[in-house]
């Protein structure tokens, strides 16, 4: 499988002072792997971050970038200004094929970096 489905819980703003940087942190959950959680932080392209998703082999909590276009960077907390009945949800597709139980739970043997090729939101407007 190379698509990671994932559910948004909260959106944070974040800006460091050293390295400066400005960026979103999602917290998510996973969709379509049992019991996981995933941090995405969502930066512009002027960062110099690799688009990668970091999967822990031992924890239950992945890490990744992803690297926005300007104009999406810079609108993306208009998007999370006002609450909707529904949590917005993205997809992550990565470079890496995982392997999944038929329960669901995700089977690695070591930590893996992978490149995300592409990703989708889904934000829920009414």
């Amino acid at each position: 499988m190379n698509k990671l489905e994932m559910q948004i819980q909260s959106v944070e703003a974040r800006y460091d002072k050293h390295p400066e940087i400005m960026y979103f942190n999602l917290s998510c959950s996973l969709l379509n792997i049992y019991k996981g959680r995933c941090n995405l932080f969502l930066v512009s392209s002027k960062t110099f971050l690799k688009q990668e998703l970091n999967i822990k082999f031992d924890r239950a909590i992945m890490e990744g970038n992803l690297i926005a276009t300007d104009i999406f960077f810079q609108n993306f907390h208009n998007f999370f200004s006002s609450k909707f009945e529904k949590p917005a949800k993205i997809e992550l597709f990565i470079n890496d094929n995982l392997k999944i139980s038929n329960q669901g739970i995700l089977q690695i043997e070591n930590d893996i970096i992978t490149r995300i090729i592409n990703y989708k939101f889904y934000l829920p407007l009414l």
